[in-house]
């Protein structure tokens, strides 16, 4: 690549990566500030070893306090003893992980919880291969850093920078260099060279086949001296993400098997698939009895080797079949009985395979291929015809997936199915498999996301779609792997509906920092059968997992759920009036405000319910609308409603993040009383002799705005005044001047008046409470 290209693309993926960067502190700072569950970003070691103990550290973020670690493997774990401040540090934390002999050589994920929820999904090893660490200062020949084989070196790879090893070698001696990167979930798309002291090339890997994008080779030293591997970025990209595990040994490339599977619960005989099954015996691989599993990894070991290969085996429930050359022609083409499975290889470029069954009219036969998948290079090409050459179906891999064939008998009689390479190439390792299953209507599931955290009694949120295949009934979701007491809405997917929502809130006793992992299955009766299928997790894997097409089957539709802590407060409310809302006879109306104090950031809509109305009044509630800091509520019902103070309360309820709230007003009345109050307040002592002014005061409630007579009553002996005074219509105050004789005895008197008006055509009359008003002598 010339440098002018390279430095062109290196500052595009530079802009666009910190782009994305930014978009996601945006998206971050957005959500409300609540303790945050733990990410991994990456091990070191990126392995374990099988029956040893492993101390493994995880780098992140939100790493303190852990309460607990699953490990994809078997395998007992603790703290680190002995290293300072282990558990309390944000970045990173240490686990003494022992792993027991048994376990296989192969690909594992890892989560790690805290009271803030559960980690990312991460991948490490189980590897026999002693583990090594990138110096970092390694970035010429000049600066390689030693090796000593067999060794796996973990490292990351620098932005437009190299790193480089050196190690030992004599005539004659094997070595086999793996590179694993993007099969642990990393973006580094790595390149290897092997050179000579001199510096010449003798051997080159970037993307193999079966592996992605990683890379590896095999090599036969011819002299003995000292050797260079040389490894970056195809694209020149690194940084602390761009992670690798390098692999250094004498062990098997091979990615998959010949035949490519077994059925389940049988001891399947295999063979490596490629030029290496030549220098092994067979395999006898004992297939898992569970129906959940459909693939697995076995680790393979050449007699003698360093270290172990990985390599992908199929579990199925039909018999297996294999071809019978020849069979490159219709006529030559090898009998097979269905259902089964058909294991092929392409032994040369531009082999084609025949097959030939029989089937009955109306009969329905699913042809699912299956090469990439499992680690073949083979792109499948399927193609179904009538013994006369008549088409009758096709279909090759497209993307990520391998080809499949509805196919539908339309007579009796006898079929061929041809499979070839899409590019016409083939070879030792250009094997392939093909299931072939009577038709079953059903549908599958899948759902938009591989973790979910939940605050304590909180709820999580998560889509699941469906694809049906001639089902269009409804669909029961259920959430298996937590335990007991989880509440379920939005859990079935409606008759013919694609897809639905599904809320879970999480119970009272799973408190900060549990953790589990979870399936949503899907059950359905389908005729007279029951049907279950668990939704898959593979597209969100696939995105967390560094865009890595063919993750650990088991991985597929484990859920990660975290739990942290309680969700904050969002929003409160009051009603103004607080405590007693005044609802005046013979107006039969009021109205008071909700008011809500919004926190946190909440802005949306909160809706609102009253509660304890007596019998006959109604209230128009509407919502606090989104961004509006209260709402008036009007209260209607019978005019002739008795006086005294009936209880209710006002419910609020809202959703912010997922997470609903609801508050409670409990302490308040619905207080009946008149549509006018009066009350006489005397500006001051009345002196024998002098005169004072006592103040009328009025409240009106609702339509109670007509003019108010108001008189005296209880006037004593010796105080006089006007017999009454009319208060204005929408006026609440009026003057009553009282004069007092000049005998009068000094002493305290009670006074009081009475108040009538019309409300609505009826007459009424009402009295204010007694008042004290002290009597003086000049």
């Amino acid at each position: 690549m010339p440098e002018s290209q390279r430095l062109r693309l290196k500052r595009y993926a530079t802009i666009a990566g910190r782009a994305l960067w930014a978009l996601a502190a945006v998206l971050a700072t957005a959500r409300m500030a609540v303790a945050q569950a733990p990410s991994i970003t990456h091990t070191v070691p990126a392995a374990v070893a099988a029956g040893a103990a492993t101390d493994i550290v995880l780098y992140g973020a939100n790493l303190a306090a852990p309460t607990g670690a699953w490990w994809g493997m078997p395998a007992e774990a603790a703290l680190t003893p002995g290293v300072d401040k282990n558990g309390t540090e944000p970045a990173q934390v240490s686990y003494r992980v022992n792993v027991p002999a048994t376990a296989a050589v192969g690909i594992y994920g890892l989560r790690v919880a805290n009271g803030g929820g559960i980690s990312n999904l991460r991948l490490l090893m189980v590897d026999d291969l002693p583990s090594a660490v990138d110096n970092g200062s390694n970035k010429s020949p000049e600066a390689a850093q030693q090796i000593t084989l067999p060794v796996a070196v973990d490292g990351a790879c620098e932005a437009e920078s190299y790193d480089f090893y050196r190690f030992e070698a004599v005539a004659g001696q094997r070595i086999t260099v793996e590179v694993v990167a993007r099969r642990l979930g990393y973006p580094l798309d790595a390149v290897i060279r092997l050179l000579d002291s001199s510096g010449h090339e003798l051997a080159y890997s970037d993307d193999e086949p079966g592996i992605g994008a990683d890379c590896r080779f095999a090599h036969t030293i011819a002299v003995n001296g000292t050797y260079l591997l040389e490894l970056r970025d195809i694209r020149y990209l690194g940084g602390p993400t761009h992670r690798y595990r390098m692999r250094v040994g004498n062990f098997p490339l091979a990615t998959t098997t010949y035949p490519m599977g077994g059925r389940r619960g049988s001891q399947a005989k295999v063979r490596l698939a490629g030029a290496e099954g030549a220098e092994m015996a067979p395999m006898v691989v004992p297939m898992p009895a569970s129906s959940a599993v459909d693939r697995m990894t076995v680790a393979a070991k050449f007699p003698g080797g360093q270290g172990s290969g990985i390599v992908n085996v199929a579990v199925g429930s039909a018999s297996e079949q294999v071809e019978l050359e020849p069979n490159d022609t219709p006529e030559t083409a090898s009998p097979v009985t269905l259902p089964t499975a058909i294991n092929g290889r392409f032994d040369a470029a531009k082999d084609r395979d025949w097959f030939q069954f029989e089937a009955k009219q109306g009969q329905r036969w699913v042809f699912t291929g299956k090469t990439r998948s499992l680690g073949s290079p083979s792109d499948l090409f399927m193609r179904l015809s009538k013994a006369d050459g008549g088409q009758v179906a096709e279909a090759e891999d497209s993307g990520t997936e391998d080809g499949i064939i509805d196919f539908t008998a339309p007579a009796d009689g006898v079929y061929r199915l041809m499979v070839e390479d899409l590019l016409r190439r083939g070879g030792p390792d250009f094997v392939y498999r093909i299931t072939v299953e009577v038709y079953r209507p059903g549908f599958t599931l899948a759902v938009e996301g591989e973790k979910f955290d939940a605050p304590t009694r909180g709820v999580f949120v998560a889509k699941v779609t469906c694809a049906r295949r001639d089902y269009d009934g409804p669909i029961a979701l259920s959430v298996e792997g937590a335990g007991e007491g989880l509440s379920l809405a939005g859990n079935t997917i409606a008759e013919k509906g694609k897809e639905t929502v599904l809320r879970v809130t999480l119970p009272a006793n799973m408190e900060p920092g549990r953790w589990a992992n979870v399936r949503i299955l899907g059950r359905a009766k389908i005729g007279d059968a029951e049907f279950q299928t668990t939704a898959s997790t593979l597209t969100p894997l696939k995105t967390a997992l560094g865009g890595w097409a063919y993750p650990p089957a088991d991985l597929d539709g484990l859920v990660g759920l975290g739990v942290g802590p309680v969700f904050p407060d969002f929003f409160q409310l009051s009603a103004a009036p607080a405590g007693a809302i005044p609802f005046p006879q013979f107006v039969g109306t009021t109205s008071f405000k909700v008011e809500a104090k919004r926190l946190n950031k909440f802005d949306d809509k909160i809706e609102l319910a009253v509660a304890g109305l007596p019998e006959g009044v109604s209230a128009k509630v509407a919502p606090i609308e989104k961004g509006k800091p209260e709402v008036a509520i009007e209260v209607a019902g019978p005019m002739a409603l008795a006086e005294g103070d009936y209880p209710l309360s006002i419910t609020g309820t809202a959703t912010f993040q997922n997470q609903p709230k609801t508050v409670t007003i409990a302490d308040l009345v619905l207080r009946v009383v008149k549509p006018v109050q009066v009350s006489l307040a005397p500006a001051g002592p009345l002196v024998a002799g002098g005169k004072q002014a006592v103040a009328v005061k009025l409240t009106r409630y609702g339509d109670a705005t007509g003019p108010v007579t108001v008189r005296l009553k209880h006037v004593p002996t010796g105080m006089s005044g006007p017999p009454e005074v009319t208060v204005p219509e929408g006026q609440n105050e009026a003057a009553i001047e009282l004069s007092a004789a000049g005998d009068m005895a000094a002493g305290k008197v009670e006074i009081a008046a009475t108040a009538t008006m019309k409300v609505k055509d009826r007459a009424v009359s009402l009295e204010s409470d007694p008042v004290s008003l002290e009597i003086t002598r000049p």
